[in-house]
């Protein structure tokens, strides 16, 4: 009897782990798909980028706020934004090797921005290249989770550190873990 008893509470203890898994991932996953989102859904980012002084606007207004924007990465964050921790492992690396090219990094958040600034989902990264000019504008990432495996920065960033790139690169496309940014609702 004793055999069956213990037989028994095996069985549930067994059942209790697995359905704990289980709620688990359900749970992680549910969270997740609340975050993912287009980066640019009503298509205001990539409408602004589309006028060619846009590159040239953006370095004038945040020059304005932020001088000496050359060899500069501007990190930009909302707070309360749930993507921002799986977003500053990415910024970290990026500081990283942005650091052996002498480039330096500001972490500013959204309301920080110069108001003429279109920008409709955070995070979101500008990279300033050896002239100061706009080398990049645009997400981090895409995908699930928007890891560092589904980076759309790093296709740019070393024709930006090697001084290679065409112009600016303005990002408004990518579906991943994005905030909408609070202050461009009103």
């Amino acid at each position: 009897m004793a055999t069956q008893s213990s037989s028994f509470q095996r069985v549930l203890v067994v059942i209790g782990l697995i359905s704990w898994v289980g709620l688990t991932i359900g749970g992680l996953a549910y969270w997740s798909m609340q975050s993912q989102r287009d980066f640019d859904p009503q298509q205001t980012f990539a409408s602004a980028a589309m006028a060619p002084e846009y590159p040239q606007a953006i370095v004038a207004s945040m020059s304005k706020q932020y001088p000496g924007l050359t060899k500069t990465v501007v990190h930009i964050q909302q707070e309360g934004c749930s993507c921002n921790f799986s977003n500053n492992i990415h910024a970290d690396r990026i500081d990283y090797k942005l650091d052996k090219f002498q480039y330096h990094s500001l972490h500013v958040s959204a309301s920080s921005l110069p108001s003429n600034i279109i920008l409709p989902s955070l995070p979101a990264i500008m990279i300033f290249d050896e002239q100061g000019e706009l080398g990049y504008f645009g997400p981090y990432s895409s995908g699930y989770f928007c890891s560092t495996n589904s980076a759309i920065v790093d296709r740019f960033l070393d024709n930006i550190l090697l001084n290679t790139h065409l112009g600016s690169a303005v990002i408004s496309e990518g579906y991943g873990c994005y905030c909408q940014n609070t202050l461009a609702e009103s």
